[in-house]
């Protein structure tokens, strides 16, 4: 995924806020919308500060006047794993992260695309990425059986912080959307599947990725085909995943919850300031169904375990030196 000449450059779409009817078509032509500095900066910095004082707690990064770097030490740890859900129920728990996705720039801007009574789900996502691991980067996927409800649930990837491509960035395959839900298959990251791409796709449509900025936000449909770069810098990747849908659209039970259900939300909102943002959802209107895990079902276990092995191995000699050619950068 990290092959330059593979990727043209987003379009910009900042040029449409206020015009709602030219959003929605770009929207529905192209299956994104990029927007540069659409959340203040200092937001998004408050936010990064958060998340990056848990990880030097749990030992993953440098702390003191390093902090802000995000340089990554000691063995990476995968999603999923008990080390990472560590650090991950403490920013899970952070007030600073669940009320970014109601940031007022951020909720104009997805209105206009969607309509007047869009609004984030209760789950949200973080993505805390190591580097020079690529078996574990995020692989092409849709959203859509991942979250299930309305075909129109959209979601907004937001990085903390600036993230160069070389530093894993998320690219879309551009008009993916008009091909339906796609079938899955196992993988090693993020969810444990990805799409498979049919050759039409593949020959048919384009990657678009570029450089992000802080307060850079990219909304996209929940059949877009999307996948992260590879992160070959040192430094760990952070970014949030939001997903909004308009009230009297179904809803799946399961994004009423925290990510992961790990924790209550009487857990999360423990040490919260304010009382503004609990419980928001209870005063909307729409339809909830149960989440089918159908779809996830596999019986390809042996596989699976395999995969893991080799990961593991690679991993431990990333970490030790001893990957011939693989080693982590300077």
């Amino acid at each position: 995924m990290n092959n330059d000449w593979a990727f043209a450059d987003m379009t910009a779409s900042n040029d449409l806020l206020e015009d709602r009817d030219a959003l929605r078509a770009r929207l529905e032509d192209e299956g994104y919308l990029y927007f540069r500095e659409l959340i203040d900066r200092e937001r998004i910095d408050a936010l990064r500060r958060d998340v990056l004082e848990v990880l030097v707690n749990r030992g993953w990064i440098k702390g003191g006047e390093l902090t802000d770097h995000a340089e990554a030490i000691g063995m990476p740890v995968r999603e999923g794993d008990e080390e990472y859900f560590l650090a991950y129920d403490e920013v899970q728990k952070l007030e600073s992260f669940h009320s970014l996705a109601h940031d007022e720039s951020l909720q104009s801007a997805m209105k206009q695309a969607l309509g007047e009574t869009a609004f984030p789900h209760p789950l949200k996502v973080a993505r805390l990425v190591f580097p020079t691991e690529p078996e574990v980067s995020t692989p092409p996927h849709q959203d859509f059986l991942n979250n299930q409800g309305t075909p129109s649930l959209t979601a907004a990837w937001i990085p903390l912080g600036d993230c160069p491509m070389k530093q894993g960035t998320l690219a879309i395959l551009r008009g993916s959307h008009r091909y339906g839900v796609l079938p899955l298959e196992f993988s090693l990251g993020p969810g444990n599947r990805q799409a498979v791409l049919p050759n039409e796709l593949r020959d048919r449509l384009t990657w678009v990725t570029n450089d992000f900025s802080a307060g850079d936000v990219l909304l996209f449909g929940a059949l877009t085909v999307h996948a992260s770069l590879h992160n070959v810098t040192s430094r760990m990747r952070l970014s949030v995943d939001f997903r909004y849908q308009c009230e009297g659209e179904e809803a799946s039970d399961l994004v009423l919850k925290p990510h992961y259900e790990r924790l209550s939300w009487e857990d999360i909102y423990a040490s919260w300031k304010s009382d503004a943002l609990k419980y928001y959802w209870h005063d909307l209107d729409f339809p909830v169904a149960p989440y089918d895990r159908t779809p996830f079902a596999s019986p390809d276990g042996d596989e699976h375990f395999k995969e893991v092995f080799k990961y593991e191995h690679w991993r431990k000699l990333r970490y030790e030196g001893k990957a011939p050619g693989r080693g982590r950068p300077d």
